[in-house]
């Protein structure tokens, strides 16, 4: 009931043993012709338990969700995803209740290989928006301190501008991004944008000359479901962030 364990279950080699999963899975492609059974603000309880399955993966905010479950005689397991030390116990606790333990070492150990620190020049100063409306520049959602796209950063050597945030996500003004002056700017979105659309998103920020970032040309745009999916395919957003990092952006 979360994309992150249904990545997992697939990439674990389980997928011929998933019967339905949450509204919001999109990956790997085998998942579109399963049954899909609502989201953490909706579940259908009665689609889940029509499919009769042993173990249910949840993420902690599904709580209510997992006792109903339970109480219906369904197993059920939460998993937090967090921070990469979530991620990683993810797959080693599903490939052990799921009877492959061998199968979340291997993917456990190819996962760390490609998260390896590696870092960039400079210790450049990043900021990650994760949310906006584009054509706007008000209240920008970003990564805070404790969260994978944070630890991803500090993995490639470079500073989170909003890693002294008091939450994970907060939401901050143009005055905020000013104070901080970023030397790199990262805008993350779930969907695989056409290029006019991350062109449109950097030329949001040609309003700010004076900050570094958009006067160096250090705007880039990453898109795809797998950059805000914290699963097994982050080594690929990682890598591609700090390729963004080495390489700078598009100039507004």
């Amino acid at each position: 009931m979360a994309p992150n364990l249904t990545e997992t279950l697939f990439a674990l080699g389980l997928g011929d043993r998933v019967v339905g999963v949450d509204d919001y899975s999109t990956y790997p492609p085998e998942v579109r012709s399963l049954p899909r059974l609502g989201g953490v603000m909706d579940p259908n309880l009665e689609a889940i338990v029509a499919l009769e399955p042993d173990l249910a993966l949840l993420a902690p905010g599904e709580q209510e969700l997992g006792n109903r479950l339970e109480s219906l005689g369904v197993d059920t397991l939460y998993l937090p995803n967090d921070g990469l030390a979530d991620v990683a116990r993810t797959f080693t606790e599903v490939a052990n209740r799921c009877g492959v333990p061998e199968e979340g070492r291997r993917l456990l150990a190819e996962w760390q290989e490609g998260l390896a620190p590696n870092p960039v020049p400079g210790s450049p100063q990043v900021l990650v928006s994760i949310g906006r409306r584009p054509g706007s520049l008000a209240d920008v959602l970003v990564a805070g301190p404790g969260t994978f796209y944070d630890e991803l950063l500090t993995r490639m050597g470079a500073v989170n501008v909003f890693a002294d945030a008091p939450t994970r996500y907060p939401q901050i003004n143009l005055e905020e991004v000013v104070a901080r002056g970023p030397d790199v700017i990262l805008e993350v979105r779930s969907d695989a944008l056409p290029p006019p659309s991350m062109a449109a998103l950097t030329r949001d920020w040609a309003r700010l000359p004076g900050l570094p970032a958009v006067r160096d040309g250090r705007v880039s745009v990453l898109g795809g479901d797998y950059v805000v999916t914290p699963g097994p395919r982050l080594p690929r957003l990682y890598q591609e962030m700090r390729e963004a990092l080495l390489r700078g952006g598009d100039r507004p």
